[in-house]
C-alpha cells in the first residue's frame, strides 16, 4: 500500500508525528520530530563548514544555558500535507562559502530524509546565525595529519 499522506499534531512540539510509509491492515509506522531531527542533525553537521547548530531564539538559547532545551531546538520542523519544512539554525566556519554549504544542506536533506522516513521533504530553510573562526588547536592538527 502506498504511503499516505497524513499527518497528526497533538499540540506537543515533540510529539508531532507523520503517518509514513506502512500504514495497512498489520498498522501504522509514527516518526515523531525526535527522530526527524536526529537525522537532520547527523548530516548536516557531517557538512564542511558547519561548526555547529544553534538557538533559533531567546528563548532557545536561555534554555541551553540553563541545560533544560528540547533534543533539537535548534531544529525546526514542521509537517503539512506537501512534506515536512526543515528550518535550521546554524554558526558556520568563518570563510566558508554559505550559499555552497546552504545548498549542500539542502541537497543533503531532501535526499537523506525521505530515504530513511519514507516523507518527503517540501522545504530546507537555512538561518545562519553567526560565523566563527577555527579554534587554533584544530588548526595545528590539521596541519599536522597534512604533513603525515
Amino acid at each position: 500500500m502506498a504511503a499516505e499522506e497524513k499527518v497528526k499534531n497533538t499540540g506537543k512540539e515533540n510529539e508531532m508525528v507523520a503517518i509514513a510509509a506502512c500504514s495497512d491492515e498489520k498498522g501504522n509506522v509514527q516518526i515523531s520530530n525526535n527522530v526527524v531531527a536526529s537525522i537532520v542533525r547527523k548530516y548536516v553537521l557531517a557538512v564542511e563548514g558547519v561548526v555547529r547548530t544553534a538557538p533559533q531564539g531567546l528563548v532557545e538559547g536561555l534554555a541551553n544555558i540553563l541545560g533544560r532545551k528540547g533534543v533539537e531546538s535548534s531544529i525546526g520542523l514542521e509537517l503539512n500535507e506537501d512534506g515536512v519544512v526543515v528550518t535550521l539554525a546554524l554558526v558556520l566556519r568563518f570563510g566558508c562559502n554559505v550559499p555552497a554549504v546552504a545548498s549542500e544542506i539542502k541537497n543533503i536533506l531532501f535526499d537523506k530524509i525521505p530515504a530513511l522516513t519514507g516523507y518527503p521533504v517540501s522545504k530546507v530553510n537555512v538561518n545562519v546565525i553567526d560565523l566563527e573562526e577555527e579554534e587554533p588547536e584544530e588548526e595545528e592538527e590539521a596541519e599536522e595529519a597534512d604533513k603525515q
